[in-house]
Formats: C-alpha cells, sequence, structure tokens
C-alpha cells in the first residue's frame, strides 16, 4: 500500500470516536480469551470472520480488515510502524494490554531518562533562578544549541528531554544531563522515583521496575554533559536512600507494586573519580565497599539493593583487559548474593567485537542478565552483505571508506591475507576490477560465516547458562545503525531459540517511548507467529499458562457484566 494512501486512513481513524474504540477493545478481548492468546494475526482473521461481527457491527469489521492490510503492508515495506500505532485497532490492543488482571515488569528502565518535564521543569527554574543560574544557563545551551534559548515552559523542556529522529548514541548521553541537573539532593530523589513509580503505575500499567542510576557522576571527562555543576553535591548514600524512600512511600499505597534498585557503573575507563582514585578499578571497588556498607548500616535495603549493572559506551570495550579490571569488585558482590547485568552488545566498533564484548561479561564477570544484546540478534550474513553493497557503490563513484566509520572499522577487522591491495582501493575509492569485487565477495563471505559461527556459539552457551536477555525495541532502532525497522529487531528469533527474555523501555522519556507502546511494537513487528500468550508470560513474569487463561476468562466476564 503507498504510503501516501496511508496518511490518509491514518487521518479518518484518528477521528474515530472512544465508543467504537471500546467495540473494537470488546471484540479483542473476547477472542484472545476464548483462543487462549494466539497470534495477533490468527486473532483477526477469526474476529473478520465472524458472522456475529459480520452483522452486528460492520463499523468495528471494516477496521479489523483495514488493520490487517496494514499489517501486511507494515511486513512488506509500504508503511511504518507508527502508522500501524495510531489505528483503533491498535488502540484497542493498547486497552486490552492495559485491562490485563497482572501489572508488568519494565526490568530495564533509567533514572535520567524517564523523568518527565513535568518533574524536571520546576526544578530546574528554582535553579536557574540561584546563584549559578547563569553558569548552568550557559552550559546547558553548549550541550543543546539552540534548542535551549527557550526554557521557560513545560512545553519547552518535554522537547529538549526528547530525542530528534537523527540523533544517535552520543547524543542520547547529552540529552540526559538536563535532568541531572535537578537531582541535587536526597529529598530530589525522592521525589524522582515516587513521581517515575506513579506514571508508570497509572499510566502504563507497570507493578514491578529495575531501576539503573549512578552512584557517583564524578569523572575525568572534559565533555560539558557529564559535568554537572549545579552547586550542590548530594551523597551516595543520600541517592540511594532517597530513591528507596520514594519507591517504598509508593509502595505503601500500591501494595501490588515492587522495585529493584540497580547502582550503576560506567564501562568507560576514564569514567571515574580522578581526584580520589588512582585508576578505575579502584573507583570501582570503593562503590561496592560503600554498596556493602549501606546494607549493613540499613538492613531495610537488602530486598531491594541485590543487584548491580554497566552501563555507558561500550565501543573499544570488549576485550579481557577491560573486564579484568572490574572483575574483583564484581566477584566480591556475587560472593555477597549480588545479580550481575550488564549492558552489552548494544553498540560496537565492529559486529566481531560486539559479540566478544558479551562472551567476556559471561566468561570473567559471570552475568545473570544481558542488556539489549543485539550484536547476538544482528543477522551476520545480511549485516555484511548490505555493508559490501554499500562499500562497492561508493567504489562505483569513486569515492572512498571514510576513517572511523563503521564500514572502515570492519574493512580493517577482515582477513584480508594476500589480497590487502584490494581492500586498500577500497579505502582509497580507487575501482575495482572484476576478478577484484570476487575476492572482496569471498572475502566478505567468509568474514560472515565465521562471526556467524562465533556468535551462535556465545548465543548457545547464554541459553545453556539461562542468562536473561533483556529487549528494548526502541533504544536499539533508535539509537543504533544496525536495525532500518522495528522488524529487524530479533526478539521474536530469540524467543523462537529459546532465550529467556525481558522487556525494556531503557529512557522511555527521551526515547519517546512506554512499556504498552513497546509491547504492541513486539506484537506487530511478529504479528503472524508471536502468541499473544508468550508476550504476556514475558511483560508480566508470569509462567503458569492456565492461571493466565484463568485471568483471560475473568476479564471476559468482566464484559458481561459491563
Amino acid at each position: 500500500m503507498p504510503a501516501e494512501k496511508n496518511k490518509k486512513v491514518f487521518m479518518m481513524t484518528k477521528k474515530i470516536n472512544k465508543k467504537i474504540i471500546d467495540n473494537l477493545t470488546i471484540h479483542l478481548t473476547k477472542i484472545i480469551s476464548e483462543t487462549n492468546a494466539i497470534s495477533l494475526e490468527d486473532s483477526l482473521d477469526l474476529l473478520i470472520s465472524s458472522e456475529e461481527i459480520q452483522k452486528e457491527d460492520p463499523q468495528s469489521l471494516k477496521l479489523f480488515v483495514e488493520f490487517k492490510k496494514l499489517l501486511f503492508a507494515f511486513h512488506r515495506n509500504a508503511t511504518d510502524m507508527e502508522i500501524l500505532l495510531n489505528h483503533p485497532v491498535a488502540q484497542a490492543c493498547a486497552n486490552f494490554f492495559q485491562n490485563f488482571p497482572l501489572r508488568y515488569r519494565d526490568e530495564h528502565i533509567h533514572l535520567t531518562g524517564s523523568l518527565g518535564a513535568k518533574f524536571v521543569y520546576p526544578r530546574l527554574q528554582k535553579i536557574l533562578q540561584g546563584v549559578r543560574g547563569n553558569a548552568l544557563k550557559k552550559q546547558i545551551e553548549t550541550v543543546y544549541g539552540q534548542e535551549a534559548a527557550n526554557l521557560s515552559s513545560v512545553s519547552a523542556i518535554n522537547k529538549l528531554l526528547r530525542m530528534n529522529k537523527n540523533e544517535h548514541f552520543s547524543r542520547y548521553l547529552e540529552k540526559l544531563m538536563l535532568t541531572k541537573l535537578v537531582l541535587t539532593s536526597k529529598k530530589a530523589y525522592a521525589d524522582a522515583a515516587y513521581f517515575l513509580a506513579n506514571d508508570l503505575y497509572t499510566n502504563y500499567h507497570v507493578g514491578h521496575l529495575r531501576l539503573k542510576f549512578t552512584l557517583s557522576r564524578k569523572n575525568s571527562t572534559q565533555k560539558a554533559a557529564e559535568q554537572i555543576t549545579s552547586g550542590e553535591t548530594v551523597s551516595a548514600e543520600d541517592v540511594v536512600l532517597g530513591l528507596f524512600s520514594g519507591f517504598s512511600k509508593f509502595k505503601t499505597q500500591h501494595k501490588d507494586f515492587d522495585f529493584i534498585l540497580a547502582p550503576s557503573f560506567r564501562k568507560e575507563e576514564d569514567y571515574y573519580d580522578t581526584a580520589r582514585f588512582a585508576n578505575k578499578t579502584q573507583d570501582v571497588e570503593s562503590q561496592v565497599e560503600l554498596i556493602l556498607g549501606l546494607l549493613e548500616k540499613y538492613p531495610q535495603l537488602q530486598a531491594h539493593l541485590n543487584e548491580i549493572d554497566t552501563v555507558g559506551n561500550e565501543r573499544g570495550f570488549c576485550t579481557k583487559r577491560h573486564f579484568l579490571s572490574m572483575k574483583r569488585a564484581f566477584r566480591k558482590l556475587q560472593f555477597k548474593g549480588f545479580y550481575i547485568r550488564s549492558h552489552h552488545g548494544e553498540i560496537w566498533d565492529t559486529l566481531r567485537r560486539g559479540i566478544q564484548a558479551v562472551d567476556n561479561a559471561m566468561n570473567i564477570w559471570h552475568i545473570d542478565t544481558l542488556e539489549h544484546g543485539l550484536s547476538l540478534g544482528i543477522n551476520p550474513n545480511y549485516y555484511f552483505h548490505s555493508m559490501y553493497q554499500r562499500i562497492l557503490h561508493w567504489n562505483g563513484k569513486k569515492e572512498g571508506v571514510r576513517e572511523g566509520s563503521l564500514e572502515y572499522n570492519e574493512l580493517m577487522d577482515m582477513e584480508w591475507n594476500e589480497f590487502t591491495a584490494v581492500r586498500d582501493k577500497l579505502l582509497q575509492g580507487l575501482p575495482l576490477t572484476p576478478k577484484e569485487k570476487i575476492q572482496f565477495t569471498k572475502i566478505k563471505f567468509h568474514t560472515a560465516r565465521e562471526i556467524e559461527h562465533y556468535q551462535h556459539d556465545v548465543l548457545n552457551r547464554m541459553i545453556n547458562k539461562e542468562v536473561t536477555l533483556t529487549a528494548l525495541s526502541s533504544s536499539n532502532l533508535r539509537l543504533t545503525r544496525y536495525l532500518q525497522d522495528y522488524k529487524d529487531h530479533p526478539f521474536s528469533w530469540w524467543e523462537k531459540k529459546g532465550v529467556r527474555l525481558g522487556i525494556g523501555t531503557d529512557n522511555y522519556v527521551t526515547l519517546d517511548t512506554n512499556f504498552i507502546r513497546e509491547m504492541l511494537i513486539l506484537l506487530f513487528t511478529d504479528a503472524r507467529d508471536l502468541k499473544i500468550m508468550k508476550l504476556l508470560i514475558i511483560a508480566s513474569g508470569e509462567a503458569r499458562r492456565p492461571y493466565i487463561s484463568n485471568l483471560l476468562w475473568q476479564m471476559r466476564k468482566k464484559l458481561n457484566h459491563k
């Protein structure tokens, strides 16, 4: 279906009233409960073939047919995910997920990218009116540029907090700076925790979250976005106790809410407090001692502070040397009962190194959960052949490969043996002969084959070790160059391989997403094979299928009462 035609469909469906959405929700709830939550595509087929709907609700029938056509168009690259997400049937699917009796588990959420403008704006205004207001405004302008000219409204701050479509990973880390400025006291962290819990619980049906946060932002980098100079300091103890206080307050009001605090260590070698420590190892080990000291001092933390994570830019962080610098500290935590989670396989210089990073995280840190793990889901043959096509296209135009680019790194990582002259011609933009193109094809082919073998070896070991993998579809699409579309995300492939999966939103405000939206994206990208039952199991953490079947039937009974 042409994109222009899809836009017209979207404009029509946007005007659909609430009563029609409610009818769609009722039909979906009935068919899902009566079929034990089969796939979305099969559910739509049954809804469309229903004599009851055909006779009594032709308007819903028309919308189900329309949505199925859009799904088909999406998988043929003839429409995009946003068109699907804004369709009335998608809104009905969202209602179904919101009405499901069990709340969901956001297994991966960061503090600084998940606080909305309503939280940030009043606190930022107070800081800007203080003695360091002018200096902070200049710092904000350095990071955000012309976007920061207007800081005088909630809508202006909301725009600054969210990623633009053409921004990627390095810019993403900078976007988190504004929220960091307002987290300057124990009370600020407590307020942030309560605000976040309330937003997730009320708006997105989340009842359990794993929060990533840093104990200390002191570091040796010179980037303006990393230098927080609001004039106030907050101790690591205040950070932890503030977050614990805010979440615990919400938990007392909502018994079906729970949380885990996961202090997160930055992976970058230069990210540590150089004023106090000679190297990163000393800094990490000091933070570990602090965490253990807090547990001894405040025993009430033990049920909520029992795991850690590693975050940050992992480019170049893949060799054993990098992992050994934190090994002893993490081992100490493991002996105290801590779980180790780690962001790896998210971004890479070369795919081989992206896989190697996951390999070392399992072998050296003995991680329990892998966050992102995209390097274990990319198809190496597709990845390298699409890159091969791009490079040959440039070569045909006598354009070289830019040094430092992903393509450059992959070319330099390939085993050229006696054919380095072919590589050099590609780098310089000198046209290849037909024979040289064949040589390039063979080298590309064997590189992809070897890396595919390595990838499957690491993935199968991960499955055997029962290491959980947290999937973050929007984050991976928005922040990397490795996925062209949501349907390229490997969630469904991992599910079919038997990987233990979780779902996370990462920094959901910065990425302009939410947990229900992430569920819809996963459902729509594999509408044919992903069972709604399986998605509910992964999202809720409830593995007892008969129990979920009963909950679905209870949802149906409520419809009858209404």
